[in-house]
């Protein structure tokens, strides 16, 4: 699983918008098409933004989950008739999301940076 990290609902919801068209609520049975989700994702922003320690996350699928603590992921909205295996903790490597040299944006999974070519690790 990618382990970017969203700092809105609405940054989340945009990326799982390029890969599920539909959810339903993780708790309740309310569903969502990608307006609806947007929509909730905008009013929820503006009335609970997250603290520094706080982010979304996006699965391959398109589930969106909540990371309070940077270990654990509850998953709070879930593609509609959805199959994945979501896991429930963060996997532990965390990888830079900028290069330490030149400060481009490093793509998940890279060995070395694609603009400078510095290894990341």
């Amino acid at each position: 699983m990618d382990n970017t990290r969203y700092a809105s609902l609405s940054e989340a919801a945009r990326v799982a918008s390029t890969r599920c068209d539909s959810w339903c609520f993780a708790m309740s049975d309310e569903s969502y098409n990608i307006e609806g989700l947007q929509g909730t994702a905008q009013i929820h922003d503006e009335e609970n933004p997250t603290d520094e320690d706080s982010f979304y996350m996006v699965s391959p699928a398109g589930a969106i989950g909540f990371s309070e603590n940077g270990e654990t992921i509850e998953w709070l909205f879930l593609p509609l008739n959805h199959t994945e295996n979501l896991p429930l903790k963060i996997n532990a490597e965390k990888q830079a999301n900028f290069c330490a040299k030149c400060g481009s944006r490093i793509v998940s999974g890279a060995r070395f940076c694609g603009t400078c070519g510095i290894r990341l690790y």
